[in-house]
């Protein structure tokens, strides 16, 4: 199937609806950007490629996990709306991390 250039959603529209995180990249992508919460080792990569315009596509990456993926993605996902995006990047990015056990 062939790529569809363009998407019914915009970067700027994606950022606005994911409030208080920070956009990593250097914004020169226009279907694409990396965002990033307080926990330092997780990011989100969100991009509006495919073949589906209706489609924002994510990938949830953990610099820190041991994962066979380039780009260091734990969850690959994807969805036709801003409230389901803003709730999957959120309460991932936001997570706090469970703090190593302490051996006595």
């Amino acid at each position: 199937m062939a790529e569809i250039v363009g998407s019914r959603w915009s970067i700027p529209q994606i950022l606005t609806a994911l409030p208080g995180l920070r956009r990593l990249d250097d914004g020169t992508d226009l279907l694409a950007c990396r965002v990033a919460g307080f926990s330092p080792p997780r990011a989100a990569y969100i991009y509006l490629y495919g073949d589906d315009p209706n489609v924002i596509r994510f990938d949830l990456e953990d610099e820190s996990a041991d994962t066979s993926e380039w780009d260091n993605a734990i969850r690959r996902g994807q969805t036709v709306s801003l409230s389901e995006l803003r709730k999957a990047v959120l309460s991932w990015v936001n997570a706090v991390p469970y703090p190593s056990p302490t051996v006595s």
